[in-house]
Order: C-alpha cells, then structure tokens, then sequence
C-alpha cells in the first residue's frame, strides 16, 4: 500500500513540473521590466529608456488605457540611439537618427510585450530655424514645428494622400497639437496639425528641401522597416488600412537629447518648454505619499559602505514614481545630508545635494559619522 501511495505522489509531483504554470496577466499599475541590451547598446540610453517604459505603463494613464484595450502604445525617445555615439550621425544639423522607437502591446496572454524596436527614428523637424515653412497669423514666418514632449492619440491616416502612417493628435475630436515654431526674435507657442509617423526618404538628408517639417519619422530609409511598425501597430487590430482608425497612443521624450537640442535651437528657453512635460523631475504629489521628514540644521555626515545610487527622489526605480539616478557615490565617499525622509515605502532616505540640486540616498547604504570623525574629515578628509 504504502508503495503505490509512493508511486502516486512522485508521479503527481512530475505532473506538477512538467505543465507549464500559466503567466499572471498584466494589470494596470504593473511594473515592466525589459533588458534592452539587444536593441541600444549604450549603457546610459538603455537604462534610460528600460526605466521611462516601467514608468510609463505603471503610471500614464493614457498608456495603460491603449494596453488594457488591445491597442499599442509607440514610445519616441529621441537622444537615445546608438548612432548618437557616432560622430556622424550624432550632428543634428544634418542627420536626424538620434531617436529611439518602441511599441508595446498585450501578448495572447494578456502581459505586456515589446512588438517593435528600432534605433532609427527622429521627433524633431529638419532645420527649425529655417524661417517660411510656416506662415502664422500675427506672427508671420516661423520655422517648422516642433510638438511638446508628452502622450498623445494614434490614428490611421494616408500621409499627404500617398501611404499608411500614423496621425498623431490631441483626442479623436482635435486633430492638432500643442508645438513650438521657433521665430527670428525667439518662439511661439502655436497648436500644429497634420503631424503623421511616417517614413523618411531613402537618404538621410534631402538636398531637395525639408523631409519633415514636424513629423516624427521612423525607419532608416527602406520602406519595410516602417511596414513593420504599422504591422506592429495597425494591422493586429484592423485587417486592411482604412483611415481614421484609433491606433494607441504615442509618448514623445527628449531628455536624453535636451543638450543636442540647446545647440540646435540656439534657444533654452524654447527647449525648456518643448521638454517640460518629460522634465526629469517628478510631480510634488509623490511627496505627499511620504512619511516624517526631518531638517538637520548642522548637516550630518554620512559615509557609503557600499556603492550606492543618487537619486532624484527617495526611492528605486522599482517604487511607484519616477526617480532618475543622477549619480553615484561610491564605497567609502562621504557627503553631508541635510534632511530625511520615510519614502512611501517607509524606508528611510537621506536628503542630500549634488551640483546644487536635491538627491536622494537609502539609509541602508550609507553610516552617519561621529562628531568627532566628522570634524576630521571635515578639516582633514
């Protein structure tokens, strides 16, 4: 008896680990965690863009509304591409392959998969400064238009009436968008229209005038490489291209390039507003999340034990807000805080400051001095 008991048990327990467990399904507010090494090679854009794509389908509704639907969500992070390590391609005033394309969707399975990936793809307009592209009422001649980082709507549409790509709008009722034309006395804030994905020529730069004059583009030249994102994104909802159909939503963010940007726009007041929706801080509401916070009107002296992240606020990557690394301090370093803080979390962080502005490090990883080891290193360290 006892025997057949055995055979029962270690056979159901084979049983067990030979049928696959089924995968939980994506729920609004999950995190998203995907290696991108394969597609962007660079250290820092990779990490940038694996974090900005956590964020986005844990918190931006827009993008968590596109999934749950069965709809994509296209994320454009221009400054991100490994051509932008190439001193070539990095010249904006010539080339436009600094960006980085992503789609997203919801497998069978209901979790979320990355459909589409290319490194080269653009957001901003060939030669802004160029003034006469555009003739604005009480303003006269501007230069192209560069639309507002932030999240926007797809539809389907035939750019200029030739061939598929994507519109890109405020809502099914507002087909503009709020953008930048860049002006010989500065800028205007002016709402533009008829902003489309669509392919680029088969060169990366036009002799023949301007190859996009506010549409971001996608696809290094050969028409394909863009079948594939409409493939990605129209197709698995709609068996055959007709316009005016939702596609998802689309994420515009230029952090990555503001210092490019400056350059060519020749204007940081205009970038500032361009890139103010994607700024690398997080809204104020997540402090309210936090618990007792602390001034420490002396400073304390902390010293790292361990190699351990700056942080633009009091938490990880992992938590529910959008903490940027801003640089690292490394085992043995020691710094001055000037105030604490329980995150939302309830663990607690030190507030410190680096170039001038607040960061954030986790308490775990870092030992508070003595008075007296503090007042050597301060004359002595």
């Amino acid at each position: 008896m006892k025997k057949v008991v055995w055979t029962f048990f270690t056979g159901f327990l084979c049983l067990l680990l030979i049928l696959p467990i089924p995968a939980r399904a994506y729920t609004p507010g999950q995190a998203y965690q995907r290696n991108l090494h394969t597609w962007i090679k660079n250290d820092n854009h990779r990490r940038y863009v694996e974090m900005m794509l956590d964020y986005h389908v844990r918190n931006n509704p827009q993008v968590r509304d596109a999934l749950a639907g069965g709809f994509s969500a296209v994320f454009l992070f221009d400054g991100c591409s490994d051509n932008m390590d190439d001193p070539a391609l990095s010249d904006l005033s010539f080339y436009r392959v600094s960006g980085v394309c992503v789609v997203l969707r919801l497998d069978a399975a209901g979790n979320v998969k990355m459909v589409y990936c290319t490194s080269n793809a653009s957001t901003i307009p060939d030669r802004p400064l160029e003034y006469g592209a555009w003739n604005i009422p009480d303003v006269g001649e501007v230069g192209p238009a560069t639309v507002l980082d932030g999240t926007y709507q797809l539809y389907s549409v035939y750019h200029k009436g030739k061939y598929e790509a994507l519109h890109v709008r405020t809502d099914y009722d507002d087909e503009t968008l709020p953008a930048i034309y860049m002006t010989p006395d500065g800028f205007t804030p002016y709402r533009a229209n008829e902003i489309n994905i669509h392919t680029r020529t088969s060169n990366h730069t036009s002799g023949r005038g301007m190859w996009s004059a506010g549409c971001p583009l996608v696809g290094d030249g050969h028409s394909w490489e863009f079948w594939k994102l409409i493939e990605a994104t129209y197709h698995q909802n709609y068996d055959s291209f007709e316009t005016d159909n939702f596609v998802g939503s689309l994420t515009i963010d230029r952090q990555a390039l503001r210092t490019e940007m400056y350059t060519l726009y020749r204007n940081p007041d205009a970038v500032d507003a361009m890139l103010w929706d994607s700024a690398q801080v997080q809204p104020r509401t997540y402090f309210d999340k936090c618990g007792h916070s602390e001034v420490y009107e002396r400073g304390k002296t902390l010293r790292a034990v361990r190699d351990t992240q700056l942080m633009s606020l009091p938490c990880s990557n992992g938590s529910d807000a959008r903490s940027l690394e801003l640089g690292t301090l490394a085992a043995g370093e020691v710094l001055t805080a000037k105030g604490s803080v329980f995150n939302a979390a309830g663990n607690l962080w030190y507030e410190a400051a680096l170039d001038g502005n607040p960061c954030y490090l986790y308490a775990g990883h870092v030992e508070e001095l003595g008075w007296l080891e503090s007042l050597w290193n301060r004359f002595f360290g």
